[in-house]
């Protein structure tokens, strides 16, 4: 297992692209994340708050969940990729029509915990007169159990294998943004205080 064949899966965060938010602000989302449905109620409602653009991938203002098309869905399917599945949901837009076409994603592949004593600690800064910080170049993880998609212990960001992200690139899907996990840099301030979405 090395670590420049996995990617990190998130979104491009454009503000063109809608983005729906759950109705229900006592929802688990970090269940969702993980695929745990226990005493969730579907389909989970979202109302359309921000951009006029349906793309592939959806935001919710949660951090790590999001919502797929129909397009996506099939395109996972059609390639066997493993480590994810759907939830019901409704979307409705901001005058209360229904938008069709998406799920809820959660990822079931799981891995160990990021393994920060591998990577390698660099020193930037930021803008000419700014301090000099430090990050984390480079995601380590000890165990995975051979997902293509999956998630890290504790931790709830979304990683995916090299076979995943080609075909993500190929099939053109919007709205996807895609890190090696290599060359992905942390700043070493938000490991020390544990950020849930690092």
């Amino acid at each position: 297992m090395k670590i420049k064949d996995f990617f990190s899966l998130s979104s491009k965060l454009s503000s063109s692209t809608v983005q729906a938010h759950p109705t229900d602000l006592n929802i688990d989302h970090l269940k969702l994340i993980k695929g745990d449905y226990t005493r969730i109620d579907f389909p989970v409602i979202f109302k359309q708050e921000y951009g006029n653009k349906l793309r592939d991938m959806l935001d919710t203002g949660l951090v790590g969940l999001f919502l797929i098309s129909d397009r996506m869905k099939t395109i996972l399917e059609e390639n066997n990729l493993t480590g994810w599945k759907t939830f019901p949901i409704k979307i409705y837009d901001e005058n209360g029509d229904e938008i069709t076409g998406y799920h809820g994603f959660s990822i079931i592949g799981r891995s160990g915990p990021i393994n920060y004593e591998k990577s390698e600690i660099i020193e930037k800064r930021l803008v000419p007169t700014g301090p000099i910080s430090k990050y984390y170049k480079g995601i380590f993880i000890d165990k995975w159990d051979e997902m293509d998609f999956f998630s890290p212990d504790k931790k709830y960001r979304t990683f995916i294998t090299k076979k995943a992200a080609d075909i993500l690139k190929k099939s053109k899907l919007t709205n996807i943004r895609l890190e090696n996990l290599a060359e992905k840099e942390i700043d070493v301030s938000n490991v020390k205080k544990d950020f849930n979405d690092t």
